[in-house]
């Protein structure tokens, strides 16, 4: 029996709640298949490993998570009004409840499954430096960024973004980004010095026009 679509992502979306919660190896499919209400034939025809099944938590996770990260970046804004909310979305994702449970559970289970950490770099952190190197490119070509390589840029400002924060959170710690105000005061921080290494004076000349206006 084959599953309809809709289907399959209330079935993952249950299945990812019960991974949050209990873990990777406390996670139990037939607990999943119970509160999915899905009979045990066809869950298993779909999934039938436990590593299968949190591959496929993660990539929906990732296609929702980067579809709304990556909306923040049109093409027609100011490129530093454009990344102050790219830094904003990013930064709130990042170091949410859910993103860092999921960061421990690939750092635990990925010794064992390599396969699960390879999995997690390609469809969530590649995907989303390729989408932020394209925009920096375009921003380049418009000659508000200095012609330096955009695949090294993006990783630049990811760092920059995510390190620390992302880092003591896996932790346990509550970093000082944990706030919206404070995520907002890291963010301004981040890209003044972005900015100032990569940005062009045509940039900084237009900055200075509109906040004239």
């Amino acid at each position: 029996m084959r599953l309809e679509e809709s289907r399959v992502a209330e079935l993952l979306d249950i299945a990812s709640q019960v991974f949050l919660e209990n873990g990777f190896a406390g996670a139990s499919m037939n607990e999943i298949a119970r509160l999915s209400n899905s009979s045990k034939t066809t869950f298993y025809s779909r999934f039938p490993t436990k590593e299968r099944l949190f591959i496929a938590v993660m990539e929906r996770r990732m296609d929702i998570v980067l579809g709304e990260v990556t909306a923040s970046l049109p093409a027609e804004s100011p490129i530093d009004v454009a990344l102050k909310e790219y830094g904003i979305r990013f930064l709130r994702f990042a170091v949410s409840d859910d993103q860092i449970t999921l960061l421990r559970i690939i750092s635990m289970e990925s010794v064992r499954f390599p396969e699960l950490g390879q999995r997690f770099y390609e469809l969530g952190p590649k995907r989303g430096q390729m989408f932020l190197a394209g925009y920096l490119q375009e921003q380049i070509k418009l000659g508000y960024l200095v012609r330096e390589d955009p695949w090294t840029m993006a990783e630049h400002l990811i760092s920059l973004l995510s390190g620390g924060a992302v880092r003591w959170s896996i932790l346990g710690l509550q970093t000082a980004t944990r706030t919206r105000d404070k995520q907002q005061e890291h963010i301004t921080g981040v890209l003044k010095v972005f900015l100032r290494a990569y940005g062009t004076p045509t940039l900084v000349r237009d900055s200075r026009a509109r906040s004239r206006k």
